[in-house]
């Protein structure tokens, strides 16, 4: 057996020559008792008490222990205690309170808690100390953790008074009160007495790594940088976005205890690392779904297409390439997500889709606990809400989208909304009873063999009635438009109405001044006056003002909006009394000129107007502009922010003047005057209509679906676009496209678009019009994936009905020169036939082509085309004993009359012969050898053009 040598115990210096040596314990030749007999041989008799434990270990021990109790409550579980730490959260930048509840599953894991953004570290460790107190009350009993969860929602509206940040809830001990351990510089290395202690050590050592093995892969061992704590130590490790390794996790295989790194978000640095104790990383299990995706955006009438659809069907594969790899989230993993530009513009759809991924990869990554579902979804909220931060301060700022995402980890499927993008869910029928109890809405038979629900969610604060509850509240904190509530054919706008729009309209003066109110911006605006009336207010005129507004309306007879109104003038008028008794007439004129200023350009103040205000010249630069503001500005309405609301809406406004006098004239997308009023309260981007004043909000519509073995639902998100398609037509479209979502997808939009050209034509008809070709259709996107899940682990790779063309490799045989790996080791070939509609657009020869494609054909038209082609397929009748060869010559006829491919003309089934895996486009393998038997692929797209494709043999 390898010992130490005589002349350094502390070591492993080895005294064998030669290179034919194996390394053994004496554990492993003695046996553990004769092990443990050779303690004193060559040394002292003592034994070394294996329980003892070192001065690091009691004092985590005794930290620990006094976390336990948070004033007159105590934690008695198993688990370690309820502890929090106060975060700076970038966007704001704000702070905000992070606490970790660890519960007791299969294994210890923390679920944490984000608390609202607060201006003062105070008012974080206040929401800390309230969340961290009904934890300690509530978690012991609730394993669910809701009580914590709504108690979070809660603090949100929770606006803390002076006299409550005070006491011990606001000490800087109040967080953290779990141990932190720092990270060793150097390996400690052993100082063994005899050889007798080295081998005691050397064999506990190995009973630790036998007892004890990390969670996951990535894991290697290592006894450097670690927390300061005696033990076998291994180390999981991420690489940043400058390829840099740092850890991530440590284990010990002493304790079996996991920690992580409380200063995480920070540039890694093992002097400023402090480390705690986490719950066990999640055992990621591969679920056997098979997933199929495909979507369809159809462009408007005028070619601009406003909806864009991103797929990530292999996330897991994704996310490492990009350096956020996700070893601890179940497989499958996919991610869907489908923008809708506002504005008749797709320049924040464009900007979204393409840096989703890089807000929610990282955010993803960082899970190593199994994540609760209301977890998931609050990655999802974080995630776009980053996302929201850093498209305001670009370049789309003004323009916005809506948007809808799907997040398929393992067997449960996220689904998040964002403004008017809708998930529909659509089931066999033979599922209905089975659904998930989760769901909060019963599904439609939209016939005998599908149901169909839309999500309206299901996780507490992101259901559809809460959300559009605290849609409502937001918009009234706002000052917003009263006779707005999302209907069909309302707008928001940023602007006060004009009184030379409503005297167009003919309406009464009563109804006038009613409207005036309902749509004002501010308080000058609701109380009917204009900008040289509103300059040369004096002392009461809001009262005067208000009473002139009483005396023209009069009555409200019960009519709410006209209470509202009433309600709204009274307000202002004693608003802009108390500004007009706390500010002088250069102050009260400032003001003015900033409300009208926002009236006049409709929310977005020009570059010149903006430097006009500030007396700079345009893009003169941030720090300037904000000087400016200091000079003109502070003294006048800066003092007095804090206690007049007219003032501070005031000098919230100015910060977007200096926005727009700071950068040059060309550098932002601005949509035109008259057209940038929106339809939504819920909406991406639309900065003028969130700064000042926040119209519109991110309150996001969530549900986390579990797909149940055996199931087989398909998700369908749609734009917009396609808001006049009900639920029972997507279901059709659904069942009657089984496995085809690009063709299910094409087949909606289309529908969409049509129903859109009969809207106009109503209009036109309802106007007097000729036509109505000046009425734009408006773009159309739908995304579409379909999961089957396996009944049972065994049958996980019986996914679809077995094929007897598809013959696996079996263990032992070789693999053939013609199988490929990528096809998960098929043998033998298929025979296929294909329509193939070639675009006028695709660059290259095609030797196989058997004519060229008509000039101007597009991708549209091809898709346009083929799907006619499968909808004539799908109405060959079923049933009867040879419908299959009804089919075929159905597919052949078509073939020969459309396909653009020489093999159309091919024998009688028009096919492509008998093909091999390796042979053809990797894409168009791929669905051959998917396909059953008789089967009718999806729309597909290679290098040659669009496909159809029908399996004969």
């Amino acid at each position: 057996s390898r010992g130490p040598s005589s002349m350094a115990l502390g070591g492993e210096q080895s005294l064998r020559e030669g290179g034919a040596w194996k390394d053994y314990s004496s554990k492993d030749v003695f046996g553990a008792k004769g092990a443990r007999s050779l303690i004193g041989i060559f040394g002292s008799a003592i034994r070394p008490d294996k329980n003892a434990k070192e001065k690091e270990e009691l004092e985590v021990e005794a930290k620990e222990a006094n976390a336990r109790k948070f004033g007159s409550l105590s934690w008695s579980g198993d688990t370690l205690p309820p502890d929090y730490a106060v975060i700076i959260d970038p966007l704001g930048p704000s702070y905000r309170a992070n606490l970790s509840v660890f519960v007791l599953r299969t294994n210890m894991r923390e679920v944490r808690f984000l608390g609202p953004r607060r201006a003062s570290i105070a008012e974080a460790r206040k929401d800390g100390c309230d969340l961290k107190r009904m934890a300690f009350r509530t978690a012991h009993e609730e394993q669910s953790l809701a009580q914590v969860w709504q108690r979070c929602l809660e603090l949100a509206d929770v606006h803390w008074l002076p006299g409550d940040l005070a006491g011990e809830d606001v000490e800087e001990t109040s967080e953290q009160q779990l141990p932190s351990l720092e990270a060793g510089q150097k390996e400690k290395v052993p100082n063994h007495k005899d050889v007798g202690e080295w081998f005691h050590a050397h064999n506990q050592k190995k009973d630790y790594e036998a007892n004890f093995s990390p969670v996951g892969t990535s894991w290697a061992a290592t006894q450097k940088q670690t927390p300061k704590l005696p033990g076998v130590w291994y180390m999981h490790e991420r690489q940043n976005q400058a390829g840099k390794h740092y850890p991530m996790l440590f284990f010990n295989a002493h304790s079996g205890k996991y920690y992580r790194n409380r200063t995480a978000g920070m540039e890694y640095s093992p002097e400023n690392s402090q480390w705690v104790q986490t719950g066990n990383p999640h055992h990621v299990e591969d679920f056997p779904v098979k997933l199929m995706q495909g979507s369809a955006c159809l462009p408007s009438s005028s070619g601009r297409k406003d909806d864009m659809a991103v797929i990530l069907p292999e996330l897991a594969k994704t996310a490492s390439m990009l350096k956020h790899p996700l070893p601890f989230l179940d497989k499958p993993s996919a991610l869907f997500l489908l923008v809708d530009g506002l504005r008749e513009s797709n320049a924040a759809a464009e900007w979204c889709a393409k840096r989703f991924h890089t807000h929610i990869l990282p955010r993803l990554s960082a899970c190593y606990s199994y994540p609760e579902d209301f977890e998931l979804v609050a990655i999802v909220k974080e995630s776009l809400e980053s996302l929201d931060h850093a498209l305001l301060e670009s370049s789309a700022r003004y323009a916005g989208c809506s948007l809808a995402i799907a997040i398929l980890l393992g067997r449960r499927l996220v689904i998040s909304a964002v403004g008017d993008c809708r998930a529909i869910l659509c089931s066999p029928a033979q599922e209905t009873g089975k659904r998930n109890a989760t769901s909060s809405a019963s599904g439609k038979q939209s016939s005998s063999k599908m149901s169909v629900r839309t999500i309206t969610g299901n996780i507490v604060g992101h259901s559809m009635e809460e959300v559009r509850h605290a849609e409502r509240k937001r918009r009234m904190q706002a000052y917003a438009p009263l006779d707005f509530d999302g209907r069909p054919g309302e707008k928001l706008s940023a602007a006060s109405v004009k009184n030379e729009m409503l005297i167009a309209k003919s309406l009464s003066e009563r109804d006038r001044a009613i409207q005036m109110a309902l749509k004002a911006a501010h308080p000058f605006a609701a109380l009917g006056l204009g900008i040289d009336a509103a300059t040369a207010a004096g002392p009461s005129a809001g009262r005067l003002a208000a009473e002139k507004f009483v005396a023209t309306v009069g009555a409200s007879e019960g009519d709410p909006l006209v209470e509202a109104a009433l309600s709204r003038v009274q307000a202002a008028g004693e608003a802009v009394d108390k500004m007009l008794s706390q500010i002088d007439a250069v102050g009260a004129q400032q003001l003015v000129d900033l409300f009208y200023a926002m009236d006049d350009q409709e929310g977005i103040v020009s570059p010149e107007r903006a430097a006009s205000l500030l007396g700079v010249a345009p893009g003169c630069g941030e720090a300037m502009a904000a000087a400016a503001v200091d000079f003109r500005y502070k003294a006048t309405i800066g003092e007095i922010a804090a206690t007049c609301t007219v003032a501070e809406r005031g000098w919230d406004i100015l910060k977007e003047v200096v926005d727009a006098a700071a950068r040059p004239t060309a550098a932002v997308w601005t949509p035109a005057v008259g057209s940038r009023a929106v339809e939504t309260a819920r909406a991406m981007g639309l900065r003028d209509l969130k700064r000042p004043r926040k119209l519109v909000g991110m309150e996001i519509v969530s549900e986390v679906v579990h797909l149940e073995r055996g199931s087989a639902p398909c998700l369908m998100l749609l734009t917009d676009g396609a808001k006049q398609i009900t639920e029972e037509q997507v279901a059709e479209s659904v069942l009657h496209n089984p496995g085809r979502p690009k063709a299910a997808c094409l087949q909606v939009a289309t529908m969409a678009i049509a129903k859109q050209h009969e809207k106009t034509q109503r209009l036109a008809a309802l106007t007097g019009t000729a036509s109505c070709d000046s009425c734009e259709v408006p773009s159309v996107g739908a995304l579409a994936a379909f999961f089957t899940v396996s009944a049972d682990e065994e049958s996980a790779s019986k996914v679809l009905e077995a094929d007897p063309k598809k013959r696996k490799v079996v263990g032992g045989e070789s693999r053939p020169t013609n199988a490929d790996s990528r096809l998960g080791g098929l043998l033998d070939r298929v025979r296929v036939a294909h329509i193939l509609l070639k675009l006028e657009s695709l660059p290259g020869q095609d030797l196989m082509a058997r004519r060229p494609p008509p000039k101007g054909r597009t991708q549209a038209d091809a898709e346009k085309e083929l799907l006619r082609m499968l909808q004539m397929l799908n109405d060959v009748p079923q049933g009867s004993s040879d419908y299959s060869r009804k089919l075929s010559a159905k597919f052949a006829e078509l073939c020969k009359e459309h396909s653009d491919c020489k093999s159309a003309s091919s024998g009688s089934l028009a096919d492509m012969g008998w093909i091999h895996p390796g042979q053809l486009d990797r894409e168009f393998e791929m669905v051959a050898f998917d396909l059953p038997v008789g089967g009718i692929s999806d729309i597909i797209v290679t290098v040659r053009g669009l496909h159809l494709l029908h399996r004969l043999a």
